[in-house]
């Protein structure tokens, strides 16, 4: 398994970075569960064109202010999201023209030394400046397009899949079958000691294997004869000028850690509530469909605590953010090694549900059941009838709805439906996906 491929949306505020990142990404929403009232700072999302894959970076969050020149802070995290991409996609703004800032800019993405693809957004504007006055910087590939309208976007995607490197899999040494583990969460929350202590914990260390350049080291233990390799994101390669530069940098290498596992272990600090960052980063994790727990450290250290002081904590916890209902939670000390066992087992058991393939008898009483309980909507006088369910792909788990209108079926049934799955078929810890289509005509044969 390997990291995707790569692109950063550079730009000034209000170019519309924002906007095309949404318009880009959200070609996947089709078959994405998605959560309505959870506010998501995204900053990352997967992209998927013509069969290839690849990882868009918004740096909208962080340019958050009109600047005349960067300044050092903010620099420091443009240059964290060029490193870590393999394209930058250079927006600008067609009703403005070139800019004192997009000029700064253009020389910092000449030094970085990446292809670089301009686009030039808003060409829907009732005044806009000639393409001509953007050609003059030099850069070989360069688009207008409209964001809000999605004016060739097909283009312009075609043109970043043609630019980004094919990521060759590396010959790692570990087995096919392994379980990706990554362990993720903010600096200074214990993944390093946690990884340290199922190592030690297992003495049976098979590997230590280095990803590409840009991944960490793997590190493969075997528990009840199954390889899981375990991702520390701790590492950084170089020391960041800033704390919040750092925490960018941290998030950066989180987001390929996620890409390249199948299970996410994510680190909370049992002194303090769950931050926007630690939900950022259980959103990427969900949204990439990957598996996901909650492993609550330094349980030891908490004081004051009774029988019932972690069951309090779950449930504030999932009752703050109803999203993750379906997530493990299991208190821990890496320190101590509490719980750790419990934790390798509910690594292996959740790891073998995500790629379960539920019988077709199973689906078809599932739905069955469902609409008995509640039936489908009416659109324009005529309810809807669901004819049948099939299980198309596992890890993650993807269910395909026969409808006679999907388009029709509202994010409150498909929200029902999601969950009438679960109770039948748990799933713990693993995103479910579900689409609607038609069911299509067998064809008549001719006699």
């Amino acid at each position: 398994m390997k990291s995707l491929p790569r692109v950063a949306i550079i730009g000034r505020p209000n170019v519309g970075k924002s906007t095309l990142f949404n318009r880009l990404v959200g070609r996947r929403v089709a078959i994405v569960d998605s959560t309505p009232g959870v506010t998501r700072d995204r900053i990352y999302g997967i992209v998927e064109w013509n069969e290839r894959s690849f990882g868009l970076v918004d740096t909208a969050g962080i340019i958050s202010q009109v600047l005349e020149k960067f300044h050092e802070e903010v620099q420091l995290q443009v240059e964290v999201a060029v490193e870590e991409s393999d394209l930058l996609l250079f927006v600008v703004d067609a009703s403005e023209g070139p800019t004192a800032g997009d000029e700064d800019l253009v020389r910092f993405l000449r030094r970085t030394g990446k292809p670089v693809v301009v686009a030039v957004n808003k060409i829907d504007a009732r005044h806009r400046v000639p393409l001509e006055e953007f050609h003059r910087w030099g850069f070989e590939y360069l688009i207008d397009v409209s964001a809000l309208r999605g004016t060739r976007s097909g283009d312009l995607l075609d043109l970043l899949v043609a630019k980004l490197p094919v990521r060759v899999k590396p010959d790692t040494g570990i087995a096919e079958n392994a379980v990706r583990v990554a362990v993720i969460g903010k600096p200074n929350v214990g993944k390093s000691s946690l990884v340290n202590r199922l190592v030690g914990e297992e003495r049976a260390v098979v590997s230590d294997v280095a990803g590409t350049t840009r991944d960490p080291v793997d590190t493969v233990i075997r528990y009840h004869g199954l390889d899981l390799a375990l991702i520390d994101t701790a590492g950084l390669r170089k020391k960041m000028k800033t704390a919040r530069g750092l925490d960018y940098y941290t998030l950066m290498r989180t987001i390929g850690c996620i890409e390249r596992c199948d299970l996410a272990v994510l680190m909370l600090d049992a002194r303090e509530a769950m931050t926007r960052q630690d939900l950022r980063i259980a959103d990427m994790t969900i949204e990439n469909g990957k598996s996901l727990i909650l492993a609550v450290n330094k349980w030891d250290l908490v004081e004051g605590k009774d029988s019932k002081t972690s069951a309090n904590i779950e449930k504030e916890l999932k009752k703050d953010f109803p999203h993750l209902a379906h997530v493990p939670v299991i208190f821990v000390s890496a320190l101590t090694a509490q719980r750790l066992g419990r934790l390798l087992r509910l690594v292996v058991d959740i790891s073998k549900q995500r790629r379960m393939k539920i019988p077709q008898e199973s689906l078809n009483e599932f739905l069955g059941d469902a609409v008995e309980n509640f039936h489908p909507p009416v659109v324009e006088g005529r309810r809807i009838v669901l004819h049948g369910c099939r299980q198309l792909a596992t890890a993650p788990p993807l269910f395909e709805i026969y409808a006679s209108r999907p388009e029709g079926i509202p994010e409150h049934y498909r929200r029902y439906l999601v969950n009438r799955l679960r109770e039948r078929f748990p799933f713990p810890g693993t995103p479910v996906r579900l689409r609607f289509a038609r069911r299509k005509e067998k064809k008549k044969s001719r006699h």
